[in-house]
């Protein structure tokens, strides 16, 4: 952006020359006004903000060095300021030296020493730029750091809570939101976040670790409670744009002070666990709507162990399952603590892992590894992420056992025959059958073939044809209508399968 210049002369061709002598453009300013006097030239000065004044000494209304003077009473020592003079007067530079002028030209103006000393003026500005623009870097990093060591509840150093004091005026309260979310994804999590929490509001977002963010914010108008709703739109638009991240959001209580945003940390954090047992990635935690709510630490963690771990001794898969739908039942409603339930869950998965491992030692290929088990300190785990995990080890494992063990094999696979007698005449296939006996379709297709001889395909043909001969010998219902009792829904396929097992038609066998 290029700096701005505004230029005061009480002779117009004389402005007039300031603008068309100095190539203003290439300099890298833009002429932002004009003024005739020093009373206009300080009104145009506080609306324009220029960078740079060009001002004549000698203007009725107000001189140029009464008009510096003022400005710099006001508080404008940043403005550079170049007088413009037809007398070389020491008392004039001396009153200029004392307002700090940065340089002066002799009239009538010569255009290279007035290209020159408006470089010169650029190349100044630039470097204060720079400097300041380091300088707010610096003290960006100090607050930070501070910042952080506030939220950690650290004591502060002198230096360290005059800082917090100091930022503390800058808003009416303040409070924390957290934020949990997986290392890999917080640059996109940043960027998006900076996006949606754009405005004049006072914030900070301090990365605690890895996996876990604070957004600071305080409330600027005098009028908190319209703020916090602006701020908390802010917070619910971030919130949905991260639907499809595995974030978790918490908002602590709110303090008045920065000395105090320890307690509002710690009060979020405590919301934040809330988020185990929640479905809905895109809400947000409130401390205040959920204080009340408290966790449990205790629960009957050796009757649940017996249970899991005794329905793999006597590979009762629906055990199993019960066991585990219990756990989930009983964690949800008792609200047991998050820590508590990952670590339960996760010594589950250790304890089952240690029993195949037994149950496996012949199966080099298998017995070194047969699921992954989390870390116990990934806090982005949910208890749905460990239910599941716990469902899906489960299911593996069975398979296994089921597979290797003969006699139990034996004794499903007469459950199986007893379900498919009763059942061949509705639509059954292996899939349904599958799902029926918690089983593999693959293996359980495997596992009929090998006990019964035959593949469960033939085995219902085999059933509603026998049923079928059964029905045309009773000289009751037609053809087409038999086929439709006996599971059939095409009656060309019934013929197909009829005459193939019967070498005859069923008209034909009616007569027989």
């Amino acid at each position: 952006m290029a700096f701005k210049v505004l230029l005061i002369d009480d002779e117009p061709w004389a402005l007039e020359g300031l603008q068309l002598w100095v190539p203003w453009e290439n300099l890298g300013f833009e002429v932002c006004g004009l003024a005739g006097n020093g009373a206009e030239g300080l009104k145009q000065l506080e609306e324009l903000k220029p960078d740079l004044v060009m001002v004549d000494i000698r203007m009725p209304v107000m001189d140029g060095l009464e008009m510096i003077e003022e400005w710099r009473r006001r508080g404008g020592w940043s403005t550079k300021f170049i007088i413009l003079t037809g007398y070389s007067d020491f008392e004039f530079a001396r009153k200029a030296l004392k307002f700090k002028v940065s340089g002066y030209l002799l009239k009538p103006l010569e255009e290279e020493q007035a290209e020159s000393e408006v470089r010169r003026m650029g190349l100044e500005l630039i470097k204060e730029q720079e400097q300041l623009y380091i300088g707010q870097i610096a003290l960006r990093e100090q607050e930070m750091l501070t910042m952080k060591e506030a939220l950690l509840g650290k004591v502060l150093s002198g230096e360290g809570a005059k800082l917090m004091e100091s930022l503390s005026r800058s808003a009416q309260a303040w409070n924390v939101c957290l934020v949990q979310v997986s290392e890999v994804e917080y640059g996109r999590w940043s960027s998006l976040a900076a996006e949606a929490l754009d405005g004049p509001n006072v914030i900070y977002i301090i990365r605690m670790r890895n996996d876990l963010v604070s957004i600071v914010f305080g409330d600027v108008s005098p009028d908190p409670q319209a703020t916090s709703g602006k701020l908390r739109k802010q917070l619910e638009a971030l919130a949905r744009r991260l639907a499809g991240f595995r974030t978790y959001m918490a908002i602590g209580s709110t303090e008045s002070s920065l000395n105090s945003i320890s307690i509002s940390r710690i009060t979020a954090e405590e919301a934040l666990l809330h988020a185990f047992y929640e479905v809905e990635r895109n809400s947000i935690m409130e401390y205040v709507l959920l204080q009340n709510h408290v966790f449990q630490r205790h629960y009957n963690q050796v009757e649940l162990s017996e249970r899991v771990l005794g329905a793999f001794q006597l590979i009762d898969y629906t055990a199993f399952r019960s066991a585990v739908e219990f756990i989930e039942q009983s964690f949800r409603e008792t609200r047991v603590h998050p820590d508590e339930a990952r670590k339960f869950v996760i010594y589950l998965l250790h304890e089952i892992r240690a029993y195949m491992g037994t149950q496996m030692e012949e199966d080099e290929r298998h017995s070194y590894r047969l699921f992954e088990i989390p870390d116990l300190d990934d806090a982005l785990l949910t208890f749905d992420d460990l239910m599941e995990m716990l469902h899906s080890c489960g299911k593996v494992c069975f398979e296994f056992l089921f597979k290797e063990n003969t006699f139990e094999a034996h004794g499903i696979v007469q459950d199986i025959n007893d379900y498919i007698h009763t059942h061949f005449r509705e639509g059954l296939t292996i899939k349904l059958l599958a799902e029926r006996f918690f089983l593999h379709p693959a293996y359980l297709g495997q596992l009929l073939k090998r006990k019964n001889g035959i593949s469960f395909n033939e085995m219902l043909h085999n059933l509603r044809i026998e049923e079928a001969c059964r029905l045309l010998q009773k000289n009751q219902y037609k053809n087409i209508e038999i086929s439709e009792r006996v599971g059939y829904a095409s009656y060309h396929h019934f013929l197909k399968q009829f005459e193939k097992r019967m070498n005859m038609s069923p008209n034909e066998y009616k007569k027989t």
